[in-house]
């Protein structure tokens, strides 16, 4: 407020000096001054005092008549245009200037007899006033903005050190874990050894034959009971054979091997929840490098180029003025990719409203690149005010549409999909098809994509988000529901698309003249904590289309190449709208099935053209 308080009086201070300064009899720079400053709308008020001062002081009072009432003149058809329109141009202001100071020579003039040359002059000045409004309302808002938003960057710096500090915090933390072990497939020898000890403790210690059986250098029972106890560890049953040999030797030959069996149901059961223990660290560890991820994308992924960028944000300023608009606490920011986003505070006066159309070609033309609301800005900008963000125009938009076939008899399909839009330009095509059909499979695919929903909206990578998911799967720990993953990470600057594939059926692109596929050959999700993700890039031009199906729609097909005849099928279509085009996919596979649908169906599509 002090800061603003001296720029006023600065401006008033030169509005009285603007009184002094007189050119063939004219003083041009009364009515422009006055018009420059009141379009900053800085206290009109009292800047008209400082004016009416100025003029009693220092002009003539033929000529302070004259400039008072084209100033009078000026602030009504000021008003009457925010009134009507909610804001007034400056090219409006300018020429209400020029007309009314000519318009009062004019005036004066008839009053006299004709003087072509003065004529002649008051034309000029009107020609002068218009100019310097033009031009000297951007000097004027440029003082305005001298002090414009000092950055705290050494406060900025130190919020990302500390989140870079707790990034290797967390990254040692999913070293150690890591470092404690991982699961193990069968027993190792001191795992036999010990149950070795066990049997022989429980039970030889204790029999009257014992010094004959182990005391003896050719008694053979050590050699028949390691045999016995390693097809026990292969097929979880004593060899026949070793049993019938040690019967000879042993007469307690049958509670021996009952005993051995159960200390190996035993062992078996400690060792199953002792991998379980250990796929569980490795699971924390994996979260942990997520959360580590995380926090070094949010401490690097955005620079402040505020301070580099004030010509722009002082250019965004003017040209939002212009419609209306006023804006504080403007911000640039510039990502990892060269992008820019922009935030301000914008609201308007006179109780109107603008619509977000106008401000963002105000942004654009003042940034020198397109810009775009974020997809979850409101429409207007009210007088109220609201905090808005801005982000780079992305070079490509894409249509989608999704057509889906119950499984006959069924009422509820187990396939689910989602279409998200994520920050920087990119969007998340995802499908997902729960094991078998129904409500359970349904469930489980639902389950699925919320996750991943929910990671992606965090700001997870992608890979990172299937990670995280899938340990909550395998935490679950539900037998026999699984669930494939098909998703598309499409950037809308480039046009690249990343197809990760989990278990699911193959995807296609159709291009202009041909289609290509994309395979896949790992495991659904929630089967192991170390899940294998299939990664595929390709580069979408204009007029392509992305195809992604489940596997009800290709398995079932009477072909012997059920791929290649999907392609056929997507390459005999010839329509280039999404909705229609998963139509007649979907179509033309029930005509290849015989009009059955043996498995849930869904056909996805996605197409991508060039803005």
């Amino acid at each position: 407020m002090k800061r603003l308080s001296v720029k006023q009086v600065i401006l008033y201070v030169g509005g009285i000096l603007a009184c002094q300064m007189s050119w063939m009899g004219c003083f041009p720079l009364i009515p422009a001054y006055y018009t420059a400053v009141c379009l900053e709308d800085a206290a009109r008020g009292m800047f008209s005092i400082a004016m009416l001062a100025g003029i009693i002081l220092f002009v003539p009072v033929t000529a302070a008549v004259k400039y008072l009432m084209a100033m009078v003149v000026i602030l009504f058809t000021m008003k009457l245009f925010e009134w009507a329109e909610g804001w007034c141009s400056v090219a409006c202001a300018a020429a209400a200037a020029a007309i009314a100071t000519l318009m009062m020579s004019l005036s004066g003039e008839l009053l006299n007899v004709r003087n072509p040359v003065s004529m002649g002059s008051a034309v000029l000045e009107a020609v002068f006033v218009f100019a310097s409004v033009m031009t000297g309302t951007r000097m004027i808002d440029f003082f305005m903005q001298l002090s414009l938003m000092p950055q705290k960057e050494q406060e900025g710096h130190y919020y990302d050190e500390k989140l870079v500090n707790y990034a290797e915090s967390f990254n040692g933390l999913s070293k150690i874990f890591a470092r404690m072990g991982s699961a193990q497939k069968g027993l190792s020898a001191e795992q036999m050894g010990r149950i070795h000890n066990e049997l022989t403790g429980s039970l030889c210690v204790n029999c009257n034959q014992c010094a004959l059986c182990w005391e003896k250098e050719e008694s053979p029972m050590y050699s028949y009971l390691s045999y016995m106890l390693q097809s026990l560890q292969r097929t979880g049953e004593p060899d026949h054979e070793i049993v019938v040999q040690m019967q000879e030797y042993c007469p307690y030959t049958d509670a021996v091997v009952q005993e051995g069996m159960r200390i190996f149901e035993k062992a078996r059961l400690n060792q199953a929840w002792y991998n379980r223990l250990l796929e569980n660290r490795e699971i924390i560890a994996q979260q942990l490098d997520a959360m580590a991820y995380i926090m070094e994308d949010c401490a690097s992924e955005t620079a402040d180029i505020t301070q580099e960028s004030r010509r722009f944000l002082a250019e965004v300023k003017y040209r939002a003025k212009e419609r209306g608009v006023t804006l504080k606490n403007q911000h640039l920011y510039e990502n990892k990719q060269k992008r820019w986003r922009f935030t301000c505070e914008a609201y308007t006066k006179n109780g109107n409203c603008i619509s977000m159309k106008d401000l963002t070609k105000a942004v654009s033309a003042g940034l020198e690149r397109g810009m775009q609301p974020h997809r979850n800005e409101r429409a207007l900008v009210s007088p109220q005010g609201s905090t808005i963000t801005f982000e780079e125009d992305t070079c490509f938009h894409e249509t989608h549409a999704m057509a889906k076939q119950v499984k006959d008899g069924g009422h509820i399909s187990g396939d689910n999909y989602s279409f998200l839009e994520m920050d920087n330009g990119r969007m998340a095509v995802i499908l997902s098809d729960g094991m078998g059909s129904g409500s359970r499979a349904c469930k489980e695919s639902e389950l699925v994509i919320e996750l991943l929903e929910k990671f992606l909206e965090a700001g997870f990578s992608v890979e990172t988000a299937l990670k995280m998911m899938n340990s909550a799967m395998v935490i679950r720990g539900e037998d026999d529901l699984y669930s494939t993953v098909d998703i598309c990470n499409l950037d809308l600057y480039t046009g690249c698309c990343e197809m990760y594939k989990i278990g699911a059926a193959a995807a296609f692109i159709k291009h202009r003249d041909y289609v290509e596929r994309i395979e896949s050959s790992s495991l659904p999700v929630g089967v192991t904590h170390r899940m294998e993700i299939t990664k595929v890039k390709k580069q979408l031009q204009h007029g392509d289309f992305l195809v992604m199906v489940t596997d009800g729609v290709i398995e079932y097909l009477q072909e012997k190449e059920q791929d290649l005849a999907m392609c056929e099928i997507l390459n005999e279509i010839s329509v280039r709208h999404p909705g229609q085009m998963a139509d007649a996919v979907l179509n033309e596979v029930l005509k290849r099935t015989g009009g059955k649908a043996r498995d849930d169906m869904s056909v996805l599509v996605c197409g991508v053209w060039k803005k």
